[in-house]
């Protein structure tokens, strides 16, 4: 398989004709038919002693799936008696695993790789399908990613490959305050990448708050996305990082959720609904109510919970 271009995307990733036409409860009917809503960890904090307390929660809500970080994994697989025994107590599968990695230091590559290969290992055989990839932090202050694309990208499709060996998909996460977060540094990974290994998993609200035009990414890489975490973002220090639970912020969520059920018949991963935990400010809601309202608005659009 050959790398897609950007003139490719734009040509299969097309929204015109009969399916933007679609009335919204038809589609979301679709959606719900297509996509079992999961959701990350992260609203209940990121360590290992916040995931029973997320999925509690998120069996009492009836979240399809569920996302962790991989040292999340390897500590309780280590030492807390085994992962696959807390996630089978609560009933909530493992599809992800948010993973990082340094792409700029080429020092780090063999380091790097033998972790996410690591990380892949447990993931698999834990029941899970996909790495979602980050970049580690940069000091962004300065940064320019062109003094680092060669690095940025052998490191990236080296990462991509040694996951895919392991069988499982690996996708590109941008992520703010990493070496890739604006919409130039997405789209030169995305359009420079080997994509026989390297698919996508954008964050509509990591894209928004780092300047990105989020929908535009979305369309023009549809065909590369194969894992999706669905944000939403009002802005300011509230508790979250400037996230909301869904429905309450600037994010055109049901635009954003008819292009996927439109364009996507299938993903390896999920959509997964995400709230990023601050820990210095208490937000308006707890983690279980935030929880409940992306749910009970998701529901309101015909998507399906467990239970």
């Amino acid at each position: 398989m050959k790398n897609l271009t950007r003139k490719d995307f734009l040509r299969i990733a097309g929204f015109g004709g009969a399916a933007s036409l679609m009335a919204p409860s038809l589609a979301f009917r679709r959606a719900a038919e297509k996509f079992g809503i999961g959701a990350t960890f992260i609203l209940w904090g990121y360590g290992a002693d916040n995931l029973e307390p997320a999925l509690e929660d998120m069996s009492k809500l009836g979240f399809h799936a569920f996302e962790t970080f991989g040292q999340v994994i390897e500590e309780w697989e280590k030492n807390r008696g085994g992962f696959s025994k807390v996630v089978e107590k609560h009933g909530v599968p493992i599809v992800s695993a948010y993973c990082w990695a340094d792409v700029v230091d080429p020092s780090k590559r063999k380091e790097e790789t033998e972790k996410l290969t690591r990380w892949a290992k447990l993931l698999k055989q834990s029941g899970g399908k996909l790495i979602e990839f980050g970049c580690a932090n940069v000091d962004r202050d300065g940064y320019d990613y062109r003094e680092h694309k060669n690095n940025i990208l052998e490191s990236m499709n080296t990462f991509a490959k040694a996951v895919t060996d392991q069988g499982l998909v690996f996708a590109l996460h941008p992520h703010t305050g990493t070496a890739i977060e604006s919409q130039e540094e997405v789209y030169f990974a995305m359009e420079n990448a080997d994509t026989r290994y390297v698919k996508f998993g954008p964050d509509s609200g990591q894209l928004q708050k780092g300047g990105a035009d989020y929908l535009k990414i979305f369309s023009d890489f549809m065909p590369l996305i194969e894992h999706v975490h669905l944000k939403d973002y009002e802005g300011g220090d509230n508790g979250w990082l400037g996230y909301c639970p869904l429905g309450r912020g600037k994010q055109e969520v049901e635009k954003l959720l008819n292009m996927l059920v439109d364009n996507k018949d299938e993903m390896a991963g999920k959509i997964m609904y995400e709230q990023d935990y601050d820990g210095r400010i208490e937000g308006r809601f707890t983690n279980y109510e935030s929880a409940k309202i992306s749910r009970d608005y998701l529901s309101k659009l015909g998507y399906e919970f467990k239970g």
